[in-house]
């Protein structure tokens, strides 16, 4: 039992998105915490695909899924994010009382939960952080310096 939602289109870009009724009907009003987990090309279409998942008693509950493919190379920048905002805006109708949203590192996903969700706090994927500092810090370069006159322009707590 699915629900298609209609997304907008732009060059370049497919998308298919879709609602799983009953699960959202059950869940959605009650969800306060949302996740958005991706793919990332592991299918022989070349699709990305994501899953919105609600948390429910501690387990995650599917409540749709959004999967989109660069048709020919010529998808604007930024068009993944705008897709994506389409596909969570019908969420943040159906679940008001998000009030923690949590996803892969990828920019655009998280752009696209704050955008959707303004009032949540987003969480990245704890894993993914992880993984991406331990990637820095294999790197072995130097940081960069620390100016505490720029850090203290930011957060005037700072004693420079």
């Amino acid at each position: 039992n699915i629900k298609i939602i209609v997304i907008r289109e732009e060059p370049g870009i497919h998308v298919i998105a879709f609602v799983l009724k009953n699960s959202t009907h059950s869940w959605a009003t009650h969800t306060v915490e949302l996740a958005l987990d991706g793919t990332f090309t592991t299918n022989m279409a070349g699709y990305e695909m994501s899953t919105v998942m609600a948390e429910a008693n501690g387990q995650g509950i599917p409540l749709g899924f959004f999967m989109h493919v660069s048709t020919n190379g010529t998808v604007a920048s930024g068009a993944k994010g705008w897709v994506l905002n389409d596909f969570l805006a019908y969420y943040a109708r159906k679940c008001p009382n998000v009030k923690f949203t949590l996803s892969d590192k990828e920019s655009s996903e998280i752009k696209a939960m704050r955008t959707t969700f303004p009032h949540a706090k987003h969480i990245c994927c704890f894993w993914h952080a992880t993984t991406y500092i331990d990637e820095q810090l294999a790197k072995n370069i130097p940081p960069m310096a620390y100016d505490p006159h720029s850090a203290y322009c930011i957060f005037n707590f700072i004693d420079p």
